[in-house]
């Protein structure tokens, strides 16, 4: 067995070595040049494993839709809810601190002793919120503790280590095992949830088995993959650094919870499950460019954890920030023009997804200062201002809470929509307000004309007809997005770059 571990792991390295950064005699220039074509290119590929998810829940949700009632959908949205805030906690920031160690001295060593920490640690607080279950989950709004709630809270717990192991091996870049463990946890988890509710029954608490089971097999795979080490009592120093940068990241990504999940929990309370349901739809589909945002944002951390030289990395930052403008463009225009197709799709008549066009259209659009809020974070984090971000983050959820109950009684879904657009916006203008005093980061007035121009296209998408000829048109539009997406993506790969703008002009670092 161990010999077949040897050959696995020794083809799983073969790629590329471990992300570190390259000290080149290259120009300044040339080296940014060189760091923007690995993020857009070999980076991007980790952000296509996890996208994979993203399609394989997209083409998951006609079925699961059509299999189970309004109210079991609801549940499931309100048990994911649940799993993702207990994930957040379970996993107390130490994926991003094992990637940041990484990149440090003894970095390898060190990040297999902290990912060990995170296994001990995540299975402590497994235990303690299943223990106390029947308190807590009448707090928030649950008749009771068990099926498909308490099947969540294992789940986030195991997800928890997943994670920290995926985090080790793409600071590593094994993509071919980063990759394994990733559509173990997607492709296969899928396809149980679904045998569950079409051979068992068509209930929330099959769909969270099957997830909870295949997370099981994935989680058992990323700790063969990348072994923990461990923990000896001298590295009491290395588990407390990585906590005292970690733990802020834990109310940190809850607060982005509440900005990205807070809403459906008033909208349950305030209108029932079925509009939960309506709206978790109109969300997945609008919310496509934000977690894909997301994801390449996670992936490229290794890189720019790797760049220590502060002039280089503010470099980078501000390019690479104008380059996601550019990409970002040509997705607001193709998604809105062809979000009724999906929204059909995905839901049966009774979902209405037609009256959901304006819902899924701002939702859309707040990917802009979603953007502008990952670049800035990206500079935070790589500062280690794990505190600022922390704080910035939780302002930002509190204007969504209000934001919501204000808006919800009054305008129903698209208010909800829109306190998720201005809360993001007030959360970019927190974190740069903390980040101008030590990075500036120049934005070029053509990608902000550019972007917002494909604002007010999504926009108005959502008044075009939906029948006859306009379905054509809206496909037509669609194709021309996905070619002119690829056309820049292609650019940003290929082109030799032999000088950037940002290297001086568009970056500067204040002492």
């Amino acid at each position: 067995m161990s010999g077949l571990r040897d050959r696995w792991l020794h083809a799983a390295r073969q790629p590329s070595a471990p992300v570190k950064r390259a000290a080149s005699r290259e120009p300044h220039s040339d080296a940014v040049a060189h760091t923007l074509r690995k993020l857009f290119g070999r980076d991007s590929l980790y952000m296509l494993t996890w996208a994979l998810q993203l399609g394989v829940a997209a083409a998951l949700t006609p079925l699961v839709t059509r299999i189970m009632g309004t109210d079991e959908f609801g549940a499931i949205a309100a048990a994911i809810a649940v799993m993702q805030v207990l994930f957040v906690v379970a996993g107390l920031g130490l994926s991003t601190a094992i990637q940041r160690r990484y990149a440090g001295l003894d970095g390898p060593v060190a990040a297999a002793r902290l990912l060990l920490l995170t296994v001990v640690l995540a299975g402590g607080m497994t235990v303690l919120v299943d223990s106390t279950g029947p308190v807590w989950s009448r707090l928030v709004g649950f008749d009771s503790y068990g099926g498909s709630l308490r099947l969540a809270v294992y789940w986030a717990g195991v997800s928890a280590v997943t994670n920290a192991s995926l985090a080790l091996l793409r600071s590593q870049d094994r993509l071919l095992a980063f990759s394994c463990v990733s559509l173990l946890q997607s492709v296969m988890t899928a396809a149980a949830s679904l045998l569950l509710i079409a051979v068992v029954r068509p209930t929330a608490t099959m769909f969270i088995l099957g997830q909870l089971i295949m997370q099981i097999v994935a989680t058992a795979l990323g700790l063969y993959l990348a072994p923990p080490k461990l923990l000896r009592p001298r590295d009491w120093k290395l588990a407390r650094d990585a906590l005292l940068y970690g733990l802020p990241l834990v109310p940190a990504v809850l607060c982005k919870f509440v900005l990205d999940a807070a809403d459906r929990l008033i909208v349950q309370a305030e209108l029932g499950f079925t509009a939960v349901a309506r709206y978790q739809i109109a969300y997945n589909v609008g919310a496509i460019p934000m977690i894909l945002l997301g994801v390449l944002s996670t992936t490229w951390m290794p890189r720019i954890f790797a760049l220590d030289e502060p002039t280089e990395r503010a470099s980078v930052l501000a390019a690479s920030q104008d380059s996601l403008y550019r990409l970002l463009t040509p997705v607001l225009i193709g998604l809105s023009m062809g979000s009724p197709l999906v929204l059909r799709l995905w839901a049966p008549p009774e979902y209405r997804p037609d009256g959901l066009l304006f819902v899924t259209s701002i939702v859309i659009v707040s990917a802009v200062p979603y953007t502008a809020g990952l670049a800035v974070g990206r500079a935070l984090l790589a500062e280690g201002r794990s505190t600022a971000i922390a704080a910035a983050n939780g302002i930002a959820a509190v204007a969504n809470i209000i934001l919501n109950l204000l808006l919800v009684p009054q305008y129903g879904l698209v208010g909800s929509a829109a306190a998720t657009f201005l809360a993001y916006a007030v959360l970019h203008g927190l974190l740069l307000l903390r980040v101008d005093s030590m990075v500036r980061m120049r934005k070029s007035p053509l990608r902000l004309l550019e972007v917002t121009g494909a604002v007010i296209v999504a926009l108005l998408a959502a008044a075009l007809p939906t029948t006859g000829a306009y379905l054509i048109l809206r496909s037509t539009i669609v194709v021309a997005t996905l070619v002119w997406f690829g056309w820049i993506l292609m650019q940003l790969i290929r082109r030799p770059q032999r000088r950037s703008p940002y290297a001086h002009a568009h970056a500067s670092i204040q002492q």
